[in-house]
Order: structure tokens, then sequence, then C-alpha cells
């Protein structure tokens, strides 16, 4: 999810190290979820996503760095109806760039989360443009 919000296609080809133009790339989901799973798998992937993710959520990640996974998880908690997306991926970035277990199940448990906000926020738009 940090991916799909923090990175434009071209940026997540780059960090597969593929073309802008290979095939994968027409199918956003599947390239997201191929460059999580070689994130994990590729510490040369990973310095290339964190690098990008460091740089365009930086300002955003400002307010929650050095937080313990259970204040983050309040911040999201208390801000998932008004935080930004940029700032949503922010507090799960800050989790995630620890690379520890304890960050990561509170980043797992916040990511399924921030699909929910995802499908309100989509729905909510949807139900103001039919209103309009």
């Amino acid at each position: 999810m940090v991916l799909a919000i923090a990175l434009d296609s071209d940026s997540a080809a780059w960090c597969l190290g593929c073309r802008a133009e290979a095939p994968v790339v027409r199918w956003p989901s599947t390239l997201y979820r191929l460059l999580a799973r070689a994130a994990l798998e590729s510490t040369v992937i990973w310095r290339r996503c964190a690098l990008l993710l460091d740089r365009s959520l930086a300002a955003a990640m400002a307010p929650y760095a050095g937080h313990c996974p259970a204040e983050l998880a309040e911040v999201f908690l208390e801000g998932r109806d008004s935080l930004s997306g940029d700032e949503l991926a922010a507090l799960l970035w800050c989790l995630l760039r620890e690379r520890t277990c304890s960050h990561d199940l509170v980043a797992e448990r916040l990511g399924l989360e921030l699909e929910v906000v995802a499908a309100r926020r989509l729905n909510e738009t949807s139900l103001a443009q039919g209103l309009s």
C-alpha cells in the first residue's frame, strides 16, 4: 500500500530494475505486489525502494520519526479519517523501514485498516460526485 501511494509506476519499475515500458507496468496491482515481494527478498531492491520512499515521504514522516509502534498506531487510529494519503503512507513507512517483527506486526494491521480507509474514501467520493 505504501509503494502504491508514494511511488508512481515508473519509479516502481526502476526499483524492480525493469523498463517503464515493461508489460507488468500496465497492471499496477501486479507491479506493486511484485515490488513488495522483491523488496523483502533483495537488499538491493529494498535499498532502492527505501531511497525513493524516504525522499517522497520525508515531509510527511517528520512528525512520526522516532515514535514507537504503539504511538504510531494511536496516531493512525485517531487520524485515519483526517490524515492524507501521504501521511498514512508515512506512518506505515516509519514502521516498515525499521524491519523488526514488532514494527512489522503493527504495520501489517495498519495496512489492512488503510485498505478499509481507502475503500471508504472512494465510496465517499463517488457519493459526493453523485450528489453534484
